[in-house]
Parts: structure tokens; C-alpha cells; sequence
């Protein structure tokens, strides 16, 4: 395709006219992404031949900045269909995604291993770079890795080999998340005696009888879906039924049918391991880390390894209490297994602690927190939120909003989507459709950010409430907004939230300490309908409920790390039993004895498709820079503007102007320390020889 002959039809290929450039997802069809892609491909193409052909000495101007600048474009058709593919998944959707994809790697790939282009890179790097500022040192040392580590420096058949690796890991990506949601949306439980229904809230019963009517069917059907499965398996009394569900959940991708993962990850392992090879690492993980704040694989392992010290103790005595409490229910030969987990841990903690999700959930209306995190970012950092009801949307159930600075300034557009679907994506995640740049000019382009969940949707004329946990998921979400919102820098690939893998979650984790504070709740946790304030009681059985369970979901994480370690630390291709390996893996950590034909592996999408492959260890890399960072705030008071300020002007704003260690250290005056995470997590008080 060519300027002259672009569908002028096609609403990318001219002005939007739309409020701050927003998508107009009103006139976009699905048949407009594939030529708009096409025609980004081209254009970037354009500027990089021109780039290399330029007859002047490779300057930083010239080759590094023109080459970030060239695929903005491209970048915005490819944000604007991720929104839409991320909210609603269907056969028609997922072609269009895996041509996409294909396009997108085979193009990256023609950039990476241009060597003409990489030689003026090359030349910029050993050249005299006294006169660049931090950030364009940064740009210039990162555009250069990049290029190295993506195949820059092979040669003949090495070059061609990395091309179809990489091509073909991209099909694998689109497969597995395509049969991970498949599987899942392609299991229901189908309940017509009402007695099976014992122990389920109100709001969960109405939600699955009008998912029935929905379905043609009388009843109650419930899914795998996080809404309904969770607080299924927390509160359903009915034993089998419980474990159908936890089976049918546990082998999403690994049921033997037509959407198994097994093979495809072996497959993507493996291809990982070649890949790694190729550019002259001994596996995928050393690669992988080479570029992370932890550098290297004895970094991981010995914070996997301390964690796992710390809390693997704490985590077998809670389950010793549980499995003694479920005994004290049922009957001294109750075995507890996996289904029965968090319907007795629900009832320990009512016990222990007083709380139950039922009480809490009056408190929490979706629509109160949101109007709560809104306030505690206008608190904070001055910015205000404004709802924006004409910008076109991706999904009938998004909201937008337009966010303005302290001094009136426009900052971002951000748009909300809360709801579980069939199709949707499965979890809860923050995405960028358009990134924040400057021009030469000084022009600041501002980024239009997503924020996505999987909360059940109300009945017509009810409410949405949330659980502690559900709380925490969209404050958790809701930083990784604030990182992509409030970002400042000159250049589109250093726009936050592009940094590097272990620091990008800590702007997200902080968020969460907020949910337990007082002068934080008091602002929005209100009773849905009496308006009452939270009482004090149950505000303190928050707090005091904060730290049940900690070693046990510490060690749950700590496995989830060492099993994406382990798939990516192997230096012989793989060809064993996918489950197998994974229990083997955990077993030094076991605290209950998994169920045979279950495991996480073929549905773990964070690993698989989903980019975090050997940095799954960043959520407990960063919780433990969340801890620490936000130890600072409780020192100056966790609404200190001056401590808000600072952590905004030294992290949230700098993206990846610098080194993220650098960026830490300049907020909170030293390097992170884990004491302040057993200190939250109520280890240290367990076991104060920490």
C-alpha cells in the first residue's frame, strides 16, 4: 500500500476530529486495522529508509530520535485494537490479532536486523556522547541494547533462524491465550436444585439465575469467569460441587481437547531456549534478566530463596490452624484438599478476625471506590478526573474520563472498563492506546491509558460491591494509571509505564497500602444505601485481617516464581509431562498436596503470552519496593503532598529517563530494604530473628 491509493474511507488515514484525538471507535470497523497496520508498517519504513540513506555523520538527532519517532503511528492502530481485542475476544477478532501479530514481528524484525540502520545506531553509541543530557544517554544506550538483544549482531543462517523463532513464538502467544479463554468460557455449572445454592450471598445467586435466563436455561449457571468462580468456590456449601468447579478451573488448557496448552508450552519453552542461544545466553532466563534491576538469575533466586526462608514456616502453620479448624467443623477424618481451601480460610478469618466479605462489600460500591481513588490522586498530586460522555468507545460497558492537572493543564485521557464479559480477557490490567511524548517543538502529547477488570455486572437498578480484595485490585490497577498519566518525559519509548519489567509493578503495588488507612476510607467507604460511615470495628478487622494467610499467599507467589524460572532456566529442550514438572518444581514448597491433572502452567498467560517470561518474580520484587517506598509515606503521613510530590517528580513522571535503582534511591534515600515487608506482612512479629 501507498499514500496514494489509501482508503480514504478508512478513519486512520485521516484527522479523527475527535476531543484530544481520541479513537474514533464509532466509525472503526474490524477491516480497518489490517491496512491502517499496513500503512503504519510502510510509514515507518519510509522514515528509517531515509534514516539510512541520510548522507550526513549518524548524529543522536538524526538516527536515535528520528528512529523513536517513527513508529508512533503504527503504535496507536496497535494500542486502539489491543483495547478492543482485550474487552471482547471472538473468532473474527482473534484472525484479525494473529495476522497482526505476524505483520508486527516480520516488521520489527526488518528494523532490528537492518544493518545499515544498526551501523548509524552503532555509530551514535561509540561516538562522543558528552554533550547528551541523562535521558538521551539513557535513549541511546537502550535503543542500542534493544538492537543488540533482538538479533542485531547475527549473521547468514543465525538471522534467518531468529526470524522464525520469533515469528513463530508470536503464533504460539495468540494460540494460547486464545485457548485459555476458550476453555474457560466453554464450562458451565448448570444448578437447578435450590438447596445446591447453600452458603452463596444474595447478589451471586440473582447474578447466576440471570445468567441462566440469559442462556435460555431455569436455574442458576455459574462459570469460570473470576466473579462468579471465586466467590463460588469461597462460599458454595456444597462439597462436590466445589470440586467439579476447582477441577474445572484447574485444567483450563489442560483437559485434552482441542484448546490443551500442553504442547504449545513446550513448544514456546523451547523456542525461548533457542532463541536465548542464538544471541549467546546460556538460557532464556539469563537473557531475559541481563536487562532487569536484578541483573541476574542468583539475584532472583536469592530473593525467592529469603522469601521462601521467611515465610514458608508461617505459611505451614497457618495451614496446620485451617486444617484443624475444618476438622473442628466436619469431623476429626475430614481430609482438606484444594476446593475446600478458601471456603474454610473465609470461615477461619470470620472467626479469627471477626470479617467476612459480606460486611465489607456494603461499604465498597464500585462506583464510591472509584470516586475514592479519583480523591486520593487529586489529594496527592493535585489532578482531577472529568467524564467525558461523547469520546467513542471500545466497549458499550467503558466509561472515560479527562484528567487535568493542578494548574488546569490536560493530562490524559482514561478509560475505565469493569466489567466481566464472555471474551474478555481474563483478569485485571492497565494498557496504553496512545503514549506521552514531546515534539521538537515542545508540543507534549498526552497518553490516553486503559484501565481494565473482571467485576461482576450489576442487575439493571442494583449496585456493584467489592470485596477487600477487589479493592486492592483496582487501587493496584488505578498506579498503573497514575504511572502512565502522569508521565513526562521527551520520548515516546521512555514514556512511563515503559520500564523495565521488576519496577514497573512497584507504582501499582504502593497503591494498595492505601486501602487499609483510615484517612484514606473515610472519604469514600460509605454504606451503599444508608450512607453510614464504615464503622470503626470493621474498619480494624481490615487492618487486623490484612496479614491472615500472608505466608501462605507469599509462598503461592514465591512458586509462581520459581515455576516461570524454571520453564526458562532449562538448557536442554523440554519434551517431559508439562504437570509433572511444574509439581516438581514446587514441591519444596508445598504446604497442601496438589491434585493430579491440575496445574497452573497451561493457563499461567503472565509467562506464556503475556510478557513476563523469567520476570514473574517482579510482583515480590516489587512488593518489597512498595513496602519500603511506602514506609516513607507513613513516616511524613500518608497525605504528605511534599512526600507525593516527590515520589511523582522522581518515579511516576520519569518513565525510563533513567535507571530505575537511580530513580528509587532519589525518592526514598537508599536502596530497598525487605525489612518493611515482613514488617506488613506481620513475619517479623512471627519470627523476629529476621
Amino acid at each position: 500500500m501507498n499514500s496514494s491509493n489509501i482508503d480514504i474511507n478508512n478513519p486512520f488515514f485521516a484527522p479523527y476530529g475527535t476531543p484530544y484525538g481520541a479513537i474514533p471507535y464509532d466509525r472503526i470497523t474490524l477491516g480497518h486495522f489490517i491496512p491502517a497496520v499496513k500503512e503504519g508498517i510502510r510509514r515507518e519504513e519510509e522514515t528509517i529508509a531515509a534514516i539510512c540513506n541520510n548522507n550526513e555523520p549518524a548524529s543522536f538527532e538524526n538516527t536515535i530520535v528520528a528512529l523513536d519517532n517513527a513508529g508512533l503511528m503504527l503504535g496507536e492502530v496497535i494500542g486502539a485494537f489491543n483495547a478492543l481485542v482485550n474487552a471482547r475476544s471472538y473468532d473474527e477478532i482473534l484472525a484479525v490479532e494473529e495476522e497482526i501479530e505476524l505483520l508486527h514481528t516480520a516488521h520489527q524484525n526488518n528494523i532490528t536486523l537492518n544493518e545499515k540502520l544498526f551501523a548509524r545506531i552503532k555509530e551514535v553509541y561509540e561516538g562522543d556522547t558528552s554533550d547528551l543530557t541523562g535521558d538521551q544517554k539513557r535513549l541511546l544506550e537502550q535503543t542500542y541494547l534493544s538492537f543488540v538483544r533482538n538479533g542485531a549482531n547475527l549473521k547468514g543462517e543465525e538471522r534467518d533462524r531468529y526470524r522464525k523463532l520469533t515469528e513463530r513464538l508470536a503464533v504460539l502467544g495468540i494460540k494460547f491465550q486464545e485457548n485459555s479463554i476458550k476453555d474457560t468460557d466453554g464450562y458451565t455449572l448448570h444448578i437447578t436444585a435450590e438447596n445446591d445454592l447453600e452458603g452463596l450471598p444474595a447478589d451471586i445467586i440473582e447474578a447466576a439465575a440471570n445468567n441462566a435466563r440469559e442462556n435460555g436455561k431455569e436455574g442458576w449457571l455459574f462459570t469460570l469467569h473470576r466473579p462468579s468462580y471465586l466467590p463460588f468456590i469461597t462460599y458454595c456449601s456444597n462439597r462436590r460441587l466445589r470440586h467439579e468447579m476447582y477441577m474445572a478451573y484447574s485444567t483450563i488448557g489442560a483437559k485434552g481437547n482441542m484448546h490443551d496448552n500442553r504442547d504449545i508450552v513446550k513448544e514456546t519453552v523451547n523456542c525461548r531456549l533457542e532463541l536465548a542461544r542464538l544471541l549467546g545466553y546460556s538460557t532464556y532466563s539469563d537473557y531475559v534478566l541481563a536487562e532487569r534491576m536484578a541483573q541476574n538469575t542468583d539475584a532472583v533466586f536469592s530473593m525467592l530463596g529469603k522469601l521462601t526462608w521467611s515465610y514458608l514456616p508461617v505459611a505451614r502453620k497457618e495451614m496446620e490452624e485451617l486444617t484443624k479448624f475444618a476438622k473442628e467443623c466436619e469431623g476429626e477424618e475430614f481430609d482438606l484438599q484444594p476446593w475446600d481451601f478458601a471456603y474454610y480460610s473465609e470461615k477461619l478469618k470470620e472467626k479469627k478476625h471477626g470479617l467476612n466479605d459480606n460486611m465489607v462489600r456494603p461499604y465498597f460500591e464500585l462506583n464510591q471506590v472509584i470516586h475514592g481513588a479519583f480523591y486520593l490522586a487529586t489529594r496527592l498530586y493535585g489532578i482531577t478526573f472529568k467524564q467525558n460522555h461523547d469520546i467513542p468507545l471500545f466497549n458499550p460497558d467503558a466509561k472515560v474520563w479527562e484528567v487535568y492537572d493542578y494548574d488546569g493543564t490536560f493530562l490524559a485521557l482514561l478509560y475505565c472498563d469493569f466489567f466481566a464479559r464472555k471474551g474478555k480477557h481474563a483478569g485485571a490490567w492497565m494498557d496504553s492506546i496512545k503514549p506521552q511524548y514531546k515534539d521538537a517543538d515542545g508540543t507534549d502529547h498526552r497518553p490516553h491509558i486503559t484501565l481494565s477488570t473482571n467485576y461482576r455486572k450489576p442487575m439493571p437498578g442494583k449496585a456493584t460491591l467489592l470485596n477487600h480484595d477487589e479493592v486492592n485490585t483496582l487501587m493496584h490497577e488505578f498506579g498503573h494509571c497514575l504511572h502512565g498519566i502522569l508521565s513526562n518525559v521527551t520520548y515516546a519509548s521512555q514514556c512511563s509505564p515503559n520500564v523495565l519489567w521488576d519496577f514497573v509493578e512497584m507504582p501499582s503495588q504502593i497503591m494498595e497500602n492505601f486501602a487499609t488507612e483510615e484517612e484514606f476510607l473515610k472519604h469514600f467507604a460509605f454504606h451503599h444505601e444508608t450512607g453510614e460511615d464504615m464503622p470503626q470495628d470493621i474498619l480494624q478487622k481490615i487492618r487486623n485481617a490484612r496479614t491472615f494467610n500472608a505466608g501462605y499467599q507469599c509462598i503461592r507467589q514465591t512458586g509462581l516464581g520459581l515455576i516461570d524460572q524454571a520453564w526458562h532456566n532449562i538448557s536442554v529442550p523440554f519434551d517431559g509431562d508439562v504437570l509433572e514438572y511444574e509439581h516438581s518444581v514446587t514441591a519444596a514448597l508445598r504446604v497442601m498436596q496438589p491434585v493430579q491433572g491440575t496445574g497452573i502452567t497451561p493457563q499461567f498467560g503472565h509467562i506464556m503470552s503475556g510478557g513476563y517470561a523469567a520476570g514473574y518474580y517482579s510482583y515480590k520484587w516489587a512488593e518489597m519496593l512498595d513496602a519500603d517506598a511506602f514506609a516513607k509515606f507513613k513516616e511524613d503521613g500518608i497525605m504528605n503532598m511534599k512526600t507525593a510530590q516527590s515520589f511523582r517528580d522522581n518515579i511516576l513522571s520519569r518513565g525510563d529517563s533513567a535507571h530505575p535503582m537511580e530513580l528509587y534511591i532519589k525518592f526514598r534515600g537508599h536502596r530497598p530494604q525487605i525489612e518493611p515487608l515482613l514488617e506488613r506482612d506481620g513475619i517479623k512479629s512471627i519470627c523476629p530473628h529476621l
